[in-house]
């Protein structure tokens, strides 16, 4: 996709008079996890995304007709009956109000497409756009290249299912009655479908195979589809409903793809916490955009904190997380208890104390590199340890767990460098080793200095600037990249250099100031000489200045997630992998 192409997302969506809403906006993104209590109005957002694939099925085929509506003058309209919807309409205006309920959804190209409901009138639809209107069938499309892929609800499969004919089949695909016809769909996809499916599910459900569906040997023939765990082969209906409902899952994530929108409705209920976790991230991965509604603080958790979209009672708008207060009232609002953390603490099994708040970014690597992690664990905690001279809370940490909770929890540390030299970092490494502490200090100065790598910043002000319809010159952003890093050198010596002079100081060792300074520019020079600025400069002033110097040139700005999502594991410091290695395997 070039740099000056708009992305095939939607931009907002609007409901007037629709369920609950009186008025209520929600402003989207790529990621858009709505959370809020029972029946505060998630779901009529994602029906209005289905009412929107109802309508793009139904207007792809047709001609639009011109039509004047006030204040939005002459639009394409789409004459259709109630009958095209899947959603029903019985209770879709407000308190059964004779009035319309409005639908009005806005993509990143400003092309607006307006649904008009009633069930007892004729639905108004028609698309508002800068564009010409042109009466062909491929206006529609023109308008909202956008594909949506609703997941529609998950039921448990037939104990046996006939043959029935492919027309019907490729009818009822995409509704409720789809888990009714699993079989049958499968058996009308290709081998080469049905080998992409397979993938899917044994690269994400460890230990299963799935075979393609076949015609019994009875009568009547009835189809039946195996699946092979553990060396035994049993048909799926014989699976639980977990399984069930992540093969139905998987069978609808394979329509996605780079211009496909997500629309999937609290899977929670079908899938324990790990599967959770894992499928937001095969969603994030397949689709463009996606909107899930949920429960599920696990999903919460595994998203950034600017996808969670609350929606509560009274509000007009869905509110983004911006900050920890909001996702303390994102967690209320899911009912989770006020002793969370400690019934958290009480059955953790392994612990990893940082320094600071480096969970969310050591996260976002581990998952880069393997696939299951122990951060990616309910049963891990992390905790905020403080500096160096705070090691010792990690004895009594070991102390405390097995006092409090007779559990005898294992540990490992992670501290920062800082400005420090590398006798220092060792022998500190050494003096908790010998304390029987598991400790990695990291050869950078900080976690944010691991984002620091060019094709990963260069990604995210790319997609940046694509959000906003802007075009960059990459040639510029590695410059202004470059120009970022060098502004802190000075400081950085400066510091290193002063860090040196007081740690030498302390061991009373006789050295000359001078020598200890040269020592430490030697130092940073050789450093500075192999890896540039990412290794000794402050990773988080630098994303300041950065952003200081994108906003004054562009207005945008990036952040670290969306700087770390544009990772890939070749992208990743070979230090970082060795201690996410390290400590899996420590506390696995």
């Amino acid at each position: 996709m070039g740099l000056g192409c708009k992305r095939r997302m939607f931009k907002r969506i609007e409901l007037i008079n629709f369920r609950r809403h009186g008025r209520f906006s929600v402003s989207c993104r790529e990621r858009n996890i709505l959370v809020g209590p029972n029946n505060t109005g998630k779901s009529s957002i994602l029906d209005a995304l289905r009412i929107f694939s109802d309508v793009q099925r139904f207007a792809s085929r047709r001609v639009p007709i011109l039509k004047s509506y006030e204040g939005l003058g002459v639009c394409a309209a789409y004459e259709a009956t109630n009958r095209i919807f899947s959603v029903t309409l019985e209770n879709i205006a407000t308190n059964y109000s004779s009035d319309f309920a409005k639908i009005i959804i806005t993509n990143a190209n400003d092309n607006n497409l307006h649904v008009y409901l009633n069930p007892d009138l004729k639905p108004e639809i028609f698309i508002q756009t800068d564009q010409r209107i042109l009466k062909n069938k491929n206006f529609f499309h023109k308008c909202f290249t956008e594909n949506v892929v609703v997941v529609p609800t998950l039921s448990q499969f037939e104990d046996s299912e006939k043959l029935n004919d492919q027309e019907y089949v490729r009818g009822v695909e995409y509704t409720r009655l789809a888990a009714r016809n699993f079989r049958n769909i499968w058996r009308g996809k290709s081998t080469e479908e049905f080998e992409a499916f397979r993938v899917l599910v044994r690269h994400h459900w460890e230990g299963i195979d799935v075979s393609p569906p076949e015609l019994s040997g009875g009568f009547p023939k009835l189809l039946q589809m195996f699946y092979r765990e553990k060396g035994v082969s049993r048909e799926i209906y014989w699976s639980g409903f977990g399984f069930q409902a992540w093969l139905q899952m998987m069978t609808h994530f394979l329509r996605g793809g780079h211009d496909s929108v997500l629309v999937l409705d609290e899977p929670d209920i079908y899938l324990h916490a790990d599967l959770q976790r894992r499928l937001f991230h095969i969603a994030k991965k397949l689709f463009n955009q996606i909107f899930i509604a949920t429960h599920s603080s696990e999903i919460m958790n595994e998203a950034n904190a600017s996808d969670v979209v609350l929606i509560k009672p009274g509000h007009s708008k869905g509110s983004r997380i911006t900050s920890e207060a909001g996702y303390r009232v994102a967690h209320t609002l899911l009912g989770s208890s006020d002793n969370a953390d400690f019934a958290r603490l009480a059955r953790a099994k392994r612990i990893i104390a940082f320094e600071g708040n480096d969970r969310t970014l050591f996260k976002k690597f581990e998952q880069k590199i393997l696939k299951s992690g122990v951060l990616s664990d309910p049963d891990t905690l992390s905790i905020k340890i403080g500096g160096y001279e705070n090691w010792r809370r990690i004895d009594n940490l070991r102390w405390m767990f097995g006092e409090l909770f007779d559990i005898q929890a294992k540990i490992v540390s992670v501290f920062d460098r800082d400005y420090r030299c590398k006798e220092e970092i060792e022998e500190f490494e050494r003096r908790l080793s010998d304390a029987g502490v598991i400790c990695h200090v990291l050869r950078r100065k900080e976690i944010e200095n691991y984002l620091l790598e060019f094709d990963p910043l260069s990604k995210a002000i790319e997609r940046a600037a694509h959000r906003r319809n802007i075009i960059v010159n990459y040639k510029e952003i590695i410059r202004i990249i470059e120009e970022v890093g060098g502004i802190q050198k000075e400081d950085a010596l400066i510091n290193v250099q002063s860090f040196a002079t007081k740690y030498y100081a302390s061991k009373r060792d006789g050295r000359d100031p001078s020598t200890i300074l040269k020592a430490a520019k030697l130092e940073f020079d050789g450093e500075w000489g192999k890896a540039g600025f990412k290794q000794r400069i402050s990773g988080k002033q630098f994303i300041v200045d950065l952003n200081s110097r994108l906003r004054q040139r562009y207005g945008f700005s990036v952040t670290t997630a969306m700087i770390a999502d544009e990772f890939d594991i070749s992208d990743i410091d070979n230090e970082m992998i060795e201690i996410i290695h390290s400590i899996n395997k420590h506390l696995s």
